[in-house]
């Protein structure tokens, strides 16, 4: 039986950018098989934008019973999806057009989680770098993905499809660190499955103010500090046990932060000057954005009538 996809956005005060997220959402040249909507109760009008979708053929609209951290409402939706893969689609991020199409063509046998490239993008949504360009060509085996990640949190979310019932096996996060579910889940995953890797950019990661990981480094660093410790936890001593040296070396910078520390500068190194360049140079190809998108960003749906008329 062919896996199902779904696309989950859990949106709150987005009223700026879930037009577009939606709208990418629903142009795939290869359909989601659900696109599931949850707004976490927002003060500004993005349920009222959200609500416009209601009745399209494969939408479908919840609302949590009440205010969630991030990281509970990634389990929200986990919980109430129903497809065998899902994408986490940031409410201020966007897919390209084939995503689905790409990422479906990478599912086979105990996959664990497929993660794209992206592109980096101001709050206008104008690509600015490209992201994951040098990620692994080969397929990872469990637990060669789990290692991989050791490194650090190398994938974005909203362009990668994860596992669902990989997920519902693995033991939900603590509050203080649900903020680096992102983190948490690739390095699980990567003791489960096999971790796939697209090379070519498939969506638009937004990066403005607003953005959890941007606008308190601080708060990132204690929240995966917390992540990595639970995540030893309950990997037992031979893996976990593998995380000890990252773990010191975030308390260490958590540590000096509060000591009103900053942080060292060095001179960058030729190779890494020369690969910030390349992945700027690529970003260039992409300027051109997707009409659907062009129209999202101005307020117009275009996705959106088209379903509509299907629909009548």
């Amino acid at each position: 039986m062919t896996a199902t996809i779904s696309i989950c956005i859990p949106c709150y005060k987005s009223e700026r950018y879930i037009r577009t997220t939606i709208e990418s959402a629903l142009a795939q040249t290869v359909p989601a098989d659900e696109i599931l909507i949850s707004d976490d109760n927002s003060p500004d009008r993005s349920y009222e934008i959200v609500k416009e979708y209601e009745g399209i053929s494969g939408v479908r609209i919840i609302r949590p019973p009440q205010r969630f951290s991030l990281g509970e409402h990634y389990r929200f939706l986990l919980e109430e999806a129903k497809g065998d893969y899902i994408c986490f689609l940031s409410s201020d991020d966007a897919l390209m057009p084939s995503f689905v199409e790409t990422m479906r063509a990478g599912l086979e046998d105990n996959v664990a989680m497929i993660a794209g490239a992206s592109l980096e993008c101001d709050e206008k949504l104008v690509p600015k770098r490209a992201r994951g360009i040098a990620l692994p060509t080969n397929t990872l085996h469990a637990p060669e993905g789990f290692q991989f990640f050791m490194g650090g949190n190398a994938y974005t979310i909203s362009v990668a499809l994860l596992s669902r019932q990989m997920l519902l096996e693995t033991p939900a996060l603590p509050r203080e660190a649900d903020l680096a579910t992102d983190w948490y889940w690739a390095l699980m995953l990567g003791t489960k499955g096999k971790t796939k890797f697209v090379r070519k950019p498939l969506g638009y990661y937004r990066v403005h103010g607003l953005n959890a990981g941007h606008s308190n480094p601080n708060n990132w660093r204690k929240a995966t500090a917390a992540m990595l410790a639970f995540a030893k936890k309950n990997l037992g001593p031979e893996l976990g046990g593998k995380l000890d040296r990252r773990i010191a070396g975030i308390q260490n910078e958590i540590a000096a932060t509060e000591r009103g520390e900053g942080e060292a500068v060095s001179s960058v190194p030729l190779k890494v000057r020369l690969k910030e360049f390349t992945r700027r140079l690529m970003a260039l190809n992409y300027r051109s954005l997707p009409k659907v998108i062009v129209k999202a960003e101005a307020g117009v749906g275009m996705a959106l009538a088209e379903a509509r008329t299907q629909t009548k």
